[in-house]
């Protein structure tokens, strides 16, 4: 009988292709997730990785029983997701995925009330750009993620609810060159290094003719944006440390512009707005917890729309 916990442990040394990060990652000191894969390999009756001077790769059959063992979680996954819809919400747990934007607005305060209002659930979110929640979502690995839904309106699988817009600041170090200007424009951005997240094709248009202008006098052409980082956290910490310059929702940065560390940049332009919303697969239910997590995520929503 295989314990599906050395599955797990499989495939966390599968990821991180080295046996102490591989049991961090999991919890266990390094000795127990060696037993772990040697008591899987004594069942499959083969080794699982060649380990050699320079790492640790799965063999032929170490990649065949990596491929099962995510097929099996996964099932296992679905079963205990079918349980909580008969169970309800007062245990269980969801997955969800959030863009590197809207993790820094109001997504944090729906899932703190989540916690408060159901102690006995588990709520997991993942942040990264949409494609990669879009990959998500379609191996119903999370079931909804919330980011800009630019590209997902026109996937006939996802459905796509709508959240209010909200402006996004331009904002630089203290001390940096454009932060004593009374007004900028596009094209004065376009002088420094951008970081950013990865950035969806409106956001590249709102760049669009100012950054061509600069391209055909310079001869030059830079990439879109310089620097690209899914961690807003460390985009603040490498906007700190040089003359990059950055974009986000101003819950972002308020902290460090209020200690002053951290600029709001007056730029003249159009404004740069977010195109958020929930993603969900059209043809697959929410499990109660889900459908409550989006309640509230909508609940928090409607009184932006008041306030505005």
């Amino acid at each position: 009988m295989y314990d599906l916990r050395d599955f797990h442990n499989l495939l966390s040394l599968e990821a991180h292709r080295h046996f102490g990060r591989a049991a961090a990652a999991v919890g266990l000191s390094q000795p127990a997730l060696t037993k772990s894969i040697q008591r899987l390999e004594k069942q499959v009756g083969g080794l699982l990785f060649d380990r050699s001077r320079s790492g640790i790769a799965p063999t032929a059959l170490g990649n065949d029983v990596i491929s099962r063992a995510k097929s099996i979680l996964s099932e296992v996954a679905e079963l205990r997701r079918s349980a909580d819809l008969f169970l309800g919400m007062q245990v269980g747990m969801v997955s969800i995925g959030v863009g590197p934007a809207m993790s820094e607005s109001y997504l944090a305060r729906a899932v703190a009330a989540m916690a408060e209002r159901l102690p006995n659930i588990q709520v997991s979110v993942r942040i990264d750009h949409w494609k990669q929640l879009s990959e998500w979502l379609l191996n119903k690995e999370i079931e909804f993620f919330v980011a800009d839904i630019f590209a997902s309106a026109e996937d006939e699988r996802f459905e796509c609810m709508p959240l209010p817009k909200q402006e996004l600041v331009w904002f630089c170090r203290a001390g940096h060159p454009l932060a004593d200007c009374t007004v900028l424009t596009q094209k004065d951005l376009l002088e420094f290094p951008l970081a950013t997240p990865r950035m969806p094709v409106w956001a590249i248009d709102w760049f669009a003719a100012a950054k061509n202008q600069n391209e055909l006098r310079d001869g030059t052409s830079r990439p879109m944006p310089n620097i690209e980082c899914e961690s807003y956290s460390m985009l603040k910490r490498i906007v700190m440390s040089g003359n990059a310059i950055s974009a986000a929702l101003s819950d972002t940065v308020n902290e460090e512009v209020a200690e002053g560390r951290l600029v709001i940049l007056p730029v003249d332009g159009p404004s740069l707005t977010t195109q958020a919303g929930i993603v969900r697969l059209r043809e697959r239910s929410l499990s109660p917890i889900a459908s409550e997590l989006v309640r509230v995520i909508q609940s928090i929503t409607d009184e932006l729309r008041v306030i505005q």
